[in-house]
């Protein structure tokens, strides 16, 4: 008997704790984690909070720098000190629910869960007035019951995409600065603490963030990145789940794998580009290029990959054909400046021959530079056709219903684009300016394709 008693309270404490939060936090069904990439934004967050040694001193540095947050507030302290929620609300920054007393869901039962995110919601509304719109779970944790209550009240639940360890003993304003800018991209949401008065928090290590905030939002200016409340990407993250959308958040992470295991790289660091890329030895038979040079065994080029997660965050389901081809083409264009820039910086890529990609898209990228070359028949191009065609149905608008209408025509070849015709059309080219494509040119070179 014992040993079915352990498995079925095993069995249980799976279904009810381990795999809701397994699935929220590793798929990202059901909640927020990041914002779309692609807009240059970023969100940044505070919990445990408010504090009134330390919110105060948050609150005017991001006053100063005119810049709008996301406070994740305790219950108990919003009762607590309620000037303060009045002072976070009519600055313009956005209250959100972190649990009554910040219990570990996963301790508590099904009415004991419920109560913990109700009467949050009851302080925040009697202090400011406003109902809340987001909930964080205590640690990130969650049951069903709490998931459950979150959906039956219209809360969208908001994670994070990584921690700061701004609540540990060893923490300062140096490692804290180090640990966001060194991981923020386009996109992330980041979580610091305006408060040290929870379990397992360092005492005074609030203290670090509010001397490390004014560097941290330094350097988020510098990258180029925007702090942008979670109203403005909250609605864009949270749509109704559809079929095709749970396999675009699953290939995402399969694609992040493969980019990890086979060396592609992002083309800026902490900036989301059109393209991914990677260095790469050429091994096949000499290759005469577009201007009679010759692409021999042991040279290097530089392979492009097409950055899916940006594309995604560009087009919606509703954007008519031509106006994906214009954005693609647009797309390219500003990024590859930023490739000559790259390939003209350093020894490292001082011997890249060429620029290198397979894709469906051929049509249209000699205006570009690029020339399009046949795939030989045979088991490589038909894996990779397979492959192309299947990036293009997940990810294209118009998805594989579109798809099959130009079956015959989307056959993958290489694009290729010297090293010399990449230098003399971009490397001196300025700063995106130039007009983007006409419907009428877009039309012309994609629309048979798309």
């Amino acid at each position: 008997m014992e040993p079915s008693f352990i498995k079925i309270f095993l069995f249980i404490i799976i279904i009810y704790a381990v795999a809701p939060t397994a699935v929220i936090r590793l798929v990202g069904i059901g909640a927020v984690s990041r914002a779309p990439r692609g807009r240059g934004r970023v969100v940044l967050t505070f919990d445990d909070g408010p504090d009134p040694r330390y919110t105060p001193q948050i609150l005017d540095i991001l006053r100063q720098y005119q810049v709008k947050a996301s406070f994740f507030v305790v219950g108990y302290k919003a009762r607590e000190h309620p000037e303060l929620l009045r002072r976070i609300a009519g600055e313009g920054h956005e209250i959100g629910n972190h649990g009554y007393k910040h219990r570990i869901m996963w301790l508590l039962g099904p009415g004991s869960t419920i109560r913990e995110i109700m009467e949050t919601n009851h302080a925040i509304e009697e202090c400011t007035g406003q109902k809340p719109c987001y909930c964080r779970p205590g640690w990130g944790l969650f049951t069903l019951f709490s998931i459950w209550y979150c959906w039956l009240k219209n809360q969208k639940v908001v994670l994070w995409t990584f921690m700061s360890w701004d609540w540990i003993k060893k923490a300062t304003p140096d490692s804290i600065t180090r640990k966001v800018l060194g991981r923020v991209k386009d996109g992330s949401i980041l979580l610091l603490h305006d408060s040290d008065s929870t379990p397992f928090t360092a005492e005074g290590c609030t203290s670090q963030v509010v001397a490390a905030l004014p560097s941290i939002l330094d350097g988020l200016e510098e990258r180029g990145l925007k702090v942008t409340p979670l109203r403005e990407i909250a609605p864009l993250q949270t749509r109704k789940l559809t079929f095709k959308r749970l396999v675009q958040r699953i290939w995402s992470i399969v694609d992040r794998l493969i980019r990890k295991i086979s060396g592609i790289k992002e083309l800026e660091s902490g900036r989301s580009a059109f393209y991914y890329v990677a260095l790469r030895c050429y091994r096949g038979k000499d290759w005469t290029m577009p201007d009679g040079s010759l692409l021999r065994p042991g040279d290097l080029f530089l392979e492009l990959h097409v950055n899916n997660d940006r594309l995604l965050g560009l087009i919606n389901e509703n954007m008519p054909v031509e106006r994906t081809a214009i954005i693609a083409m647009r797309e390219v264009r500003q990024c590859l400046p930023v490739v000559a820039r790259m390939l003209n910086s350093g020894e490292r890529f001082s011997g890249v021959k060429a620029l290198f990609g397979i894709t469906l898209l051929h049509r249209g990228l000699d205006r570009l530079g690029f020339t399009a070359y046949e795939m030989k028949p045979g088991i490589v191009k038909t894996i990779v056709g397979l492959y192309e065609h299947w990036l293009l149905g997940l990810y294209h608008p118009g998805g594989f219903k579109k798809l099959n209408t130009y079956r015959e025509k989307l056959t993958p070849k290489y694009v290729i684009m010297t090293r010399e015709e990449l230098m003399r059309r971009y490397l001196n080219a300025p700063k995106p300016s130039e007009p983007p494509m006409s419907c009428v040119q877009a039309d012309d070179s994609l629309k048979d394709v798309l």
